[in-house]
């Protein structure tokens, strides 16, 4: 197997399958609002101490027309494997002793204090997921931009599952993530042998320092998290590029459509798309979640749906694929190339 385990889960799943401590509820609770896409993610343990090996299948054999009395040639399926090393991520929340005496509620500002800590976590995730690097900073993972990072390409290429937006701007673009999570599309992965999700390990009282050096006593939590991702199937996922966040707006009525039907074929470049396995998001900026809001009120409309939810902000869809605003994905791409 290329991952370990049988069962993918998410977050909700980590908090289920543990003790229900505060701590844990906390983090879990502090994470699921840092970034939608962290209470989305399919997690799995992977293969390798740093991370995770997987074999991808880069091709599939074609059977032979047989006859009576002929042979048939003998075929075979070619793969390719890639390893993925998580991210070795670490930070420490240190409250002022005297602060924290002057509180009724010590524990809960304590906490409110380490939430803005976890936060951090989840947004530092989210943004590698979606533009990590290992050429750029050798200690990440590669996230999606760097995985799908040319335009057009041969079927079952990650080239194939890119489609150029319109014209792209000058550092002015953004991209539309359709993520398939699941056990053999794109899951979250964690080091084998090791702890899923954010750790927290409180310290208790020590000594910390400010700016200039000096020692004052402070409550101090350390947190951690070794993560990564892996691509199980590269027709998993799909996105669409190039798209000029600066004329988003003054689109007329057939440029808007024609952007919307450029997500329809990034979606149907999807592999087994039905999937009960498999959960796919589309994941797109501010910018590019007002245009599909905005876009619910077009006439020729008939891709963009949504749902009002109870004590709960609308959600919308493209053909039944919900939409998620991340503020991880950037507006200010440079234009990416034609495979």
């Amino acid at each position: 197997m290329a991952i370990l385990g049988t069962q993918a889960l998410t977050i909700a799943d980590w908090r289920s399958r543990m003790n229900p401590d505060g701590n844990i509820d906390f983090i879990i609770e502090a994470l699921e609002q840092s970034n939608p896409i962290i209470n989305q993610i399919r997690w799995l343990q992977g293969n390798l101490p740093t991370g995770n090996k997987t074999t991808l299948r880069t091709s599939i054999p074609r059977p032979s027309i047989r006859r009576i009395n002929r042979g048939v040639d003998a075929h075979k399926s070619t793969t390719k494997q890639v390893q993925d090393t998580c991210m070795m991520l670490e930070d420490r929340s240190e409250v002022d002793v005297k602060l924290i005496s002057i509180q009724p509620d010590k524990e809960g500002f304590r906490r409110s204090e380490d939430a803005a800590f976890v936060m951090g976590f989840g947004d530092m995730v989210a943004e590698s997921i979606f533009y990590g690097d290992t050429a750029q900073e050798p200690d990440t993972f590669n996230g999606l931009s760097v995985r799908y990072n040319v335009i057009g390409g041969e079927k079952h290429s990650a080239g194939h599952q890119v489609i150029e937006g319109g014209t792209a701007g000058t550092n002015t673009n953004t991209t539309g993530f359709f993520v398939g999570w699941g056990t053999k599309a794109t899951a979250g992965i964690y080091p084998k042998h090791s702890k899923l999700g954010l750790q927290s390990q409180d310290l208790g009282e020590c000594d910390a320092q400010d700016a200039q050096g000096k020692k004052y006593r402070a409550l101090v939590t350390l947190f951690d998290w070794d993560v990564g991702i892996a691509v199980q199937d590269i027709e998993a996922n799909a996105l669409v590029r190039n798209i000029d966040v600066s004329k988003l707006m003054s689109l007329k009525s057939a440029e808007k459509q024609a952007l919307v039907e450029k997500f329809i074929i990034a979606k149907n470049r999807i592999r087994n798309l039905q999937n009960k396995d498999k959960k796919v998001h589309l994941y797109v900026s501010p910018a590019m979640y007002d245009f599909f809001e905005i876009y619910l009120l077009d006439k020729n409309n008939v891709h963009v749906t949504r749902q009002d939810l109870q004590n709960a902000p609308t959600q919308l869809y493209l053909s039944g694929i919900p939409i998620e605003k991340s503020d991880s994905i950037l507006e200010t791409e440079p234009a990416f190339a034609k495979g």
